[in-house]
């Protein structure tokens, strides 16, 4: 659900960008484990100031820089094992939904583990279109940026958290990273929070694209 601060960043002269709050500890659940998730849990109208380039694990040629993130509207789905059933699920539904909700979104889809566990889509879901990356190929620099900008990383761990963000030149507009992190996302209910959100009427303020 989009918090009644967050709905009120959304209004007629578009998104209010918003700075980054500080960080504070955030706990999910892993089975009957409690894990610690580092970096800040992105805010409705906040906009993403990061570097990072991520390789190419499926369906792209080139590795994934954080200046394709501001253009236009882009869907970023976070998995932490692919060989998972919540994970391939996620996969297969966000593509389902996005195609039919919102058919001019972007998505990308960015694992914590290697590129060669990408081959478990092949396999199952080979009519999948969405580009995959593989996020323990990057640099160190890269990874903890990532992880920080999109608060999916995981305190002494290598995997990320399960995670749905949609951003519109740059600006983050439905975010979702659920509590309960063996369960499957819901999907459904981050497509309500972006449609909701896109159908607010606002148009994106203008700013220039940081390169990095």
């Amino acid at each position: 659900m989009v918090s009644e601060q967050n709905k009120n960043d959304l209004d007629h002269r578009g998104p209010r960008i918003m700075t980054r709050q500080t960080e504070e500890i955030r706990l999910a659940k892993l089975g009957s484990e409690t894990i610690q998730l580092e970096g800040v849990m992105p805010q409705v109208g906040e906009r993403l100031d990061a570097s990072f380039s991520i390789p190419a694990a499926r369906h792209a040629e080139s590795p994934l820089s954080a200046t394709e993130l501001l253009r236009g509207l882009v869907i970023v789905s976070t998995l932490p094992n692919i060989q998972k059933h919540a994970c391939i699920t996620q996969i297969v539904d966000l593509e389902a939904q996005a195609k039919e909700r919102v058919p001019s979104a972007r998505l990308v889809h960015i694992s914590s583990d290697h590129a060669d566990h990408w081959l478990e889509v092949d396999r199952f879901h080979p009519d999948v279109e969405t580009p995959g990356y593989s996020l323990c190929c990057a640099d160190p620099g890269s990874r903890q940026a990532f992880s920080q900008a999109f608060g999916v990383g995981v305190v002494a761990h290598h995997r990320i958290a399960h995670g749905l963000f949609a951003l519109h030149e740059g600006v983050f507009v439905a975010v979702a990273i659920p509590e309960d992190q063996m369960r499957t996302a819901e999907v459904a209910g981050f497509m309500e929070q972006l449609c909701r959100s896109l159908g607010q009427g606002w148009t994106p303020l203008p700013k220039p694209i940081k390169q990095v």
